[in-house]
């Protein structure tokens, strides 16, 4: 067996070659496919990795909402502070007003209340929505809502226009409850899709104050 003392060396058949030391390539060499050595490779353009960019986000949320992939989950907040401040509309003020706070934590949504919901007015909300003692909460899952579907139903402009109109940022929508039935354990749950997300299901929980009476 022969045995080599250089560094640089290629195996007797010459299918392999060594390279322990340092490998030169003269001015005008190249290698094999047009590659020059000691040039730095050309970068892709800008459009390319764009293209290339989009076609696996195109790709990625095909696999999530076929799920194949886990989707991705909705970044959830809520808010009280809804101005409910609408022409017409005082009964539904007074008992949006009652609410104190909104949390929400594994997919539950409390509402707390400064009033008893038995206290609380009675509102016609029309369009066949009925008599209840409606009152409005404000809710986030963080996209545009154009993207972002209801119980089914894709949410729209109008809904950007009331959000706002009403003090809340663009990425809210204000979600009206039955205060009334969320007691009564219906009405109290809706869901949320997104494409590339999962359809999820969220619970509505109403705490009302403790009784006042004395001992």
């Amino acid at each position: 067996m022969s045995e080599y003392n250089a560094k640089n060396y290629t195996e007797q058949g010459g299918e392999v070659t060594h390279i322990g030391g340092k490998l030169i390539f003269d001015d005008g060499a190249k290698l094999k496919g047009g590659i020059v050595p000691n040039q730095p490779l050309e970068p892709f353009e800008d459009d390319t990795l764009a293209k290339v960019r989009n076609s696996l986000n195109v790709l990625l949320l095909k696999l999530k909402n076929s799920g194949v992939m886990k989707g991705d989950l909705f970044n959830m907040t809520v808010n009280h502070s809804v101005n409910d401040t609408e022409a017409g509309h005082a009964n539904r003020t007074y008992n949006t007003s009652k609410i104190s706070d909104v949390a929400i934590s594994d997919n539950v949504i409390t509402i707390t209340l400064s009033e008893k919901v038995a206290n609380l007015k009675d509102f016609d909300g029309g369009n066949g929505w009925g008599v209840h003692k409606w009152m409005g909460i404000g809710v986030s899952a963080g996209l545009a809502l154009p993207a972002l579907y209801f119980n089914g139903t894709n949410l729209t402009n109008d809904d950007i226009a009331e959000a706002t109109a009403m003090g809340l940022d663009p990425l809210y929508f204000v979600l009206w409850v039955k205060a009334e039935k969320i007691i009564q354990g219906e009405s109290n749950k809706f869901t949320l899709w997104a494409t590339g997300c999962e359809e999820t299901e969220f619970t509505l929980v109403i705490v009302e104050p403790e009784d006042d009476s004395e001992g």
